[in-house]
């Protein structure tokens, strides 16, 4: 759960229509009409990354009359749908997808079940990305892929879909490096082998 307090603003008659602040928005909050930014509230998770690449300096956040909370509640969602995505996925449910948020990955498997089909349709659902945006988006990309949606990345936007997942090493990687103790470290995350590869490591 994220509790937004801020908000994004801006002075119209400066703005170049660069269409900066729109290609950062991890919520989609912002759109282009008649080249100027039209920034939608309620998708606004107070994030400030169209106020720091704004190249003009016209950005800022201001505080909302009430703040607005994002989240994914466990009634909302089939439980048993949540529980196989995570397992499909290799996650698990209690870790902190969002180290920012402290969203749990069961919450980002919620938003994904009502839903959510990339990765600014989940950081809307639960705030996720509201903070540094990178060590939370290789898993929740992971559990869009174990959903089966679309995984082509966005223009202009950065993903970083490096997983350190044990379950995504190769056994042809896994047999090159015999001395990483690769199968040890898997007996001890997954004793119970529930776990298996969601994608084939190349190498």
């Amino acid at each position: 759960m994220a509790v937004v307090k801020y908000i994004a603003d801006y002075e119209i008659e400066p703005c170049t229509g660069c269409n900066q602040c729109d290609i950062v928005c991890p919520s989609k909050a912002i759109t282009m009409v008649a080249g100027k930014p039209v920034i939608d509230d309620t998708l606004c998770i107070g994030c400030g990354r169209c106020v720091d690449r704004c190249p003009e300096d016209i950005m800022w956040m201001q505080q909302r009359a009430e703040p607005l909370t994002v989240t994914v509640r466990p009634e909302e969602v089939d439980a048993e749908k949540v529980a196989a995505l995570l397992h499909k996925a290799g996650i698990d449910p209690a870790i902190s997808v969002c180290v920012c948020t402290l969203t749990p990955a069961s919450e980002i498997a919620g938003a994904i079940i009502k839903g959510a089909k990339d990765l600014e349709e989940v950081s809307a659902a639960t705030g996720m990305r509201s903070g540094c945006g990178i060590y939370c988006v290789a898993p929740a990309l992971r559990l869009l892929e174990a959903a089966g949606c679309d995984m082509t990345p966005p223009k202009h936007y950065r993903w970083y879909p490096c997983s350190l997942s044990l379950w995504d090493i190769s056994d042809e990687a896994r047999a090159r490096y015999p001395d990483a103790f690769i199968d040890e470290d898997r007996k001890v995350f997954d004793p119970d082998g529930q776990f298996g590869p969601l994608v084939k490591d190349p190498a």
